[in-house]
């Protein structure tokens, strides 16, 4: 492998923007080698900003033996076209989360990436804060005792400009931009997939696109409850009941980098919560550090895929209940 991997990312929105290039240019592992946008003006300022390349077309980025690495930032809609094109050029994909649309299309990225040797993996950057470090080693310490249920919520008010997230042609909706969180944390945190046993997607009145869900799941004994949505006040959480103490994580999935994160552990009467602090620190920065000391490296390659996988095919399935439960006819 080169000392440094020259990154190309491809699409320049809000969060390229605030988040990507910053941390790109950052990190000493990579280099940013150019950025790829329909965007001439906005692509040559940022292209000067940092003193990288500025690629007018996908075929130019492609071609170019700076760019060792894709990272995609476009739409959810086109993950997959652009994924497959960044492999079939023999770079390696770092795509923005979901890594497409379907199951489907998720696995044929992933199996191009093998036959051609390439590096292929989903950026949730959550997965790297020293926030959720600090959750992963509470619960290897039995801090809390075993885990009995875990609760999610992410949510978030409605932007003030339209996105793509408000397009169904573009891979818009609550369900592909914000259910990979939690599915991705319920993974993480109960070390083996759990079962699907319901859920739910909601659309509000005059929106293209759905904009709430919830979904239970269980895996033995452990109970799962994840809901999400747009148009609705800002949440973040994360919470664990177990059967010696709990423990509570605010903005559990986007921070700014100097957010001072904290980890509430309470004990086994309910009270007297303790603090522990897990500092701050940029989640992206830390992804793209792990995604460089792990190329190449099978093992890492390979539970990427498998979580990637079980979200696509949990998000497939929880689709499939899109017709309100009617409570008031219990059963």
């Amino acid at each position: 492998m080169k000392s440094e991997l020259g990154v190309a990312v491809w699409g320049l929105g809000r969060h390229a923007i605030r988040r990507v290039l910053p941390a790109l240019a950052q990190t000493r592992a990579v280099h940013l080698a150019g950025i790829c946008t329909r965007n001439a003006e906005n692509g040559g300022v940022w292209a000067k900003h940092y003193g990288c390349a500025y690629f007018a077309t996908p075929d130019a980025m492609l071609r170019d033996a700076r760019v060792d690495v894709v990272y995609v930032t476009t739409p959810t809609g086109l993950h997959f076209a652009h994924g497959r094109q960044v492999l079939e050029a023999g770079k390696h994909l770092w795509c923005e989360k979901p890594m497409t649309t379907s199951y489907a299309s998720t696995r044929e990225l992933f199996d191009a990436a093998e036959r051609k040797g390439l590096m292929a993996v989903s950026a949730l950057m959550y997965k790297y804060h020293p926030q959720f470090a600090a959750i992963k080693r509470l619960l290897a310490e039995q801090a809390i005792g075993d885990m009995k249920t875990l609760s999610i919520k992410f949510g978030m008010p409605r932007l003030d400009e339209p996105t793509f997230r408000d397009l169904q042609e573009l891979g818009g909706g609550a369900l592909l931009d914000l259910a990979c969180y939690p599915l991705s944390a319920v993974y993480q945190l109960l070390g083996s997939a759990p079962a699907l046993l319901v859920g739910y997607v909601g659309t509000a009145p005059a929106s293209a696109v759905d904009t709430d869900g919830w979904a239970i799941l269980a895996r033995g004994d452990i109970l799962v409850d994840a809901a999400w949505g747009m148009g609705r006040a800002y949440q973040n959480t994360l919470q664990i009941w177990g059967s010696r103490g709990s423990l509570a994580a605010n903005r559990a999935f986007t921070k700014e980098d100097d957010h001072e994160s904290t980890v509430l552990v309470a004990d086994q009467r309910g009270c007297e919560p303790s603090v522990v602090s897990s500092g701050s620190g940029s989640s992206l920065r830390a992804m793209v550090e792990a995604f460089v000391a792990n190329f190449g490296r099978r093992e890492f390659l390979d539970a990427e895929r498998r979580e990637a996988e079980w979200c696509a095919s949990m998000t497939e399935k929880i689709a499939t209940y899109r017709q309100p439960l009617d409570a008031s006819h219990p059963t």
